[in-house]
């Protein structure tokens, strides 16, 4: 019986075994990747197989195919993706831009300013990359740029016995995400220039090629006095400084750090002027400080400012300017100061 029971047992493996080379021969070997659809036969391009379903082609991104800002992105604005989709379309579309500009010129009391230059610089298809275009302000202070083509337009504006405008720069009119810019005849760009006066002999901060006035300061809190007439730290000066930071070892790891300036008999105020070449009469605090805990928002590892500075008495004005970071054991100092008493900082 036992023997019966093999022998059947015996055929039916054998019976199994024929037909499953028979199924391997007939639809060839299955990949262990079977169970996500996919099946090593549709690889071969000779063998007959239901075609896989149709996507539309990935369109090609010859310029803009590595920006993630407008690839994955999820709240990118409409215009984005506007530029985005004409940016698809045709590759050159940004040198196809329509460029034209309206610009108005004023002088130190915001009077209109006739005849002074203008340079228009602007990226286009040419050879050379960019064009460039000259004219004038006329007896309204206007100037204008019309009917060019490109991407982005730096404007230039200057005048002789004048100090150039800082706010020459850059405007965009391809990528709304550089911050595009819309012309408007009604609403020109003004650009301020300054006469040139009577200019005074300033104590700066100069000294042989340097124009700055680096200074140590001991990490711990102890303070340093800065006499800045003379260009020296010692026992005596107009102002005092000091600060708490790491070790430089340490700054990476550091979540707080503080500096401070105290001008006893005087203050900093803000300087955010285009022109600073007149010192404020009042607003000045003694105690400048800056405090930094990298839990709260103000958090920062520099400090780059600006100030106008009075001290002494009688008073003397000057402009100031300091630089320093939480890795820094010190700070760079630069300064000008006018010491007949006059608010005028201009120099000669």
């Amino acid at each position: 019986m036992k023997k019966r029971y093999a022998l059947v047992s015996a055929l039916l493996l054998g019976l199994g075994l024929f037909c499953w080379l028979r199924t391997r021969q007939e639809y060839g070997n299955v990949s262990p990747t079977s169970a996500t659809g996919s099946v090593s036969r549709l690889q071969d391009s000779s063998a007959p197989s239901k075609p896989p379903m149709q996507r539309p082609p990935a369109p090609r991104r010859p310029e803009i195919q590595s920006s993630p800002a407008i690839a994955r992105e999820p709240d990118v604005s409409a215009a984005v993706r506007e530029y985005v989709q004409n940016k698809l379309a045709d590759p050159q579309y940004d040198w196809r831009q329509p460029i034209n500009f309206y610009g108005k010129v004023l002088d130190q009391s915001n009077e209109p300013l006739a005849g002074a230059n203008i340079t228009f610089v602007w990226n286009d298809m040419s050879e050379k990359g960019t064009s460039e275009a000259n004219t004038t302000s006329d007896g309204n202070g206007l100037f204008s740029l019309n009917e060019r083509r490109g991407k982005r337009l730096y404007v230039e504006v200057g005048k002789q016995g004048y100090y150039n405008s800082h706010q020459n720069g850059a405007f965009e009119y391809a990528n709304p995400a550089d911050g595009l810019f819309t012309p408007d005849p009604n609403n020109p760009v003004v650009f301020h220039l300054r006469r040139k006066g009577l200019g005074a002999d300033l104590v700066t901060s100069q000294y042989g090629m340097s124009p700055d006035f680096p200074i140590h300061i001991p990490r711990d809190g102890t303070p340093v006095k800065i006499d800045i007439m003379q260009r020296k730290v010692g026992e005596g000066g107009q102002m005092q400084i000091s600060e708490t930071k790491p070790e430089y070892s340490a700054w990476k790891q550091a979540d707080s750090w503080s500096f401070r300036i105290e001008v006893p008999d005087g203050g900093l105020a803000e300087e955010n002027d285009e022109f600073p070449f007149e010192a404020p009469e009042f607003g000045y605090q003694p105690i400048t400080e800056f405090l930094f805990r990298k839990r709260e928002s103000n958090w920062a590892e520099h400090v780059n400012r600006s100030y106008y500075i009075r001290f002494g008495n009688p008073p003397r004005y000057g402009r100031f300017h300091v630089e320093t970071s939480i890795s820094m054991g010190g700070a760079i100092l630069s300064y000008a100061i006018n010491p007949d008493g006059s608010r005028n900082l201009e120099s000669k």
